[in-house]
């Protein structure tokens, strides 16, 4: 198969084709690339090259096959669990196909991946996947569930991601497709205006009034651990009693564990490296804590691990939104506002010091943090206008 790259001229623009002919002397187009992009044109040119010897008939390999064989892949592979199995396939079946208007593995070149397939992702609706009661051959339970809210940042990027190990299969497999997809990468700036969600802060005074107001036990020492602590919320979920040291001055709570997104438990198992740390707590927290912990009779066990708060992500959400709406307060997202409500509080105070706010928070550098974290509470408000108006008296 002769394989080279052409030149065309265009009224749009001039373009990068690559070319080739196949063993029965036609001639076809396999690749368009712009003019700033020979590298990725050799690239690919060179990758039908290798593939020569190892497939008679490249252009017939069709997206619907090599997605059909992905996913019976990816479901029978019984070293991934079963809930990551099905996630993938549902990024398949839901972020993937739906956005692919190519029929062939070979029609599909990286600027269809960048300028056509990214563009319709990011413009779809986020949708997720649920058990229901009857299963496929693989045993799976499965269903969709559309939102009607557009994808978020985080599942745009898992979908690409599951894309890339698609492609890598296809090419492990000797199928002609355009390698340079494996390069794509988002550039820093690609989300910045994305989800307004992530700029939401609560108000201090509504804080305060959500913990206080709180009757429920469990919600009590729930919301009040989370506000204190500022802890990750699948750090927070994972808390067993032996976490909680209420012999030492102050009282102390480790982060040991943690519960992964279908709210498994992971016995020591964190974010990250710096994510293990102490955190010091008040007196008033311990106190609930111990009155928590003393009233349960038969708390939920994991393993030889007793949790304290024995439910799931949603759950966690679910409560501090009906207590908040109970009371007539705005509030996004569920726990998570709760660190950031921490880490503002603490920086407005200025009550640690960069290292002491980044080992109670478990972050190895400020720079996250402090970009999309700090929402200014305006708690020192009295010590900021005395300041203001000694600033200029002698």
């Amino acid at each position: 198969m002769k394989v080279w790259i052409e030149r065309l001229k265009r009224k749009s623009g001039d373009k990068l084709a690559v070319k080739v002919v196949d063993a029965n002397g036609k001639k076809m187009q396999r690749g368009l690339f712009e003019l700033n992009q020979k590298r990725q044109a050799k690239v690919f040119a060179d990758s039908l090259k290798q593939q020569e010897d190892h497939l008679a008939m490249p252009a017939q390999i069709t997206f619907d096959t090599a997605f059909a064989e992905y996913k019976e892949s990816v479901l029978k592979n019984e070293l991934i669990v079963y809930e990551t199995r099905l996630h993938m396939v549902g990024k398949v079946n839901n972020h993937i196909i739906p956005h692919i208007d190519k029929k062939l593995l070979t029609d599909f070149t990286y600027h269809d991946f960048k300028e056509s397939y990214i563009p319709k992702l990011i413009n779809s609706e986020s949708c997720r996947v649920v058990n229901i009661a009857s299963k496929d051959k693989y045993g799976f339970t499965t269903k969709v569930i559309r939102s009607g809210k557009k994808l978020g940042k985080k599942a745009i990027k898992d979908s690409v991601a599951e894309f890339k190990l698609f492609v890598k299969y296809c090419l492990d497999r000797k199928w002609v497709m355009d390698p340079n997809i494996l390069t794509f990468k988002f550039n820093k700036n690609f989300f910045q205006n994305e989800n307004t969600q992530q700029k939401w802060m609560p108000k201090y005074k509504d804080v305060v009034k959500l913990i206080n107001s709180a009757t429920d036990p469990i919600n009590v020492v729930l919301f009040h651990t989370a506000a204190e602590t500022g802890m990750r919320l699948n750090e927070l979920l994972a808390l067993t009693y032996t976490d909680i040291d209420l012999t030492s001055k102050p009282a102390l709570i480790y982060t040991n564990h943690s519960m992964d997104k279908w709210n498994n438990f992971r016995e020591n198992f964190l974010k990250t490296a710096s994510s293990k740390r102490p955190i010091e707590i008040s007196n008033t927290l311990a106190i609930k804590l111990k009155e928590w912990m003393d009233t349960q009779v038969n708390p939920r066990k994991v393993g030889k691990y007793r949790l304290l708060f024995p439910m799931s992500k949603k759950m966690a959400a679910r409560r501090v939104q009906r207590a908040a709406k109970k009371l007539g307060i705005d509030w996004q997202n569920g726990i998570s506002p709760f660190r950031k409500f921490a880490f503002s509080y603490l920086k407005d105070q200025q009550a640690l010091t960069d290292k002491q706010i980044m080992r109670r928070f478990g972050w190895s550098n400020m720079n996250t943090p402090n970009k999309w974290y700090y929402r200014d509470l305006d708690t020192n408000k009295d010590q900021r206008l005395a300041a203001i108006d000694k600033m200029l008296l002698n």
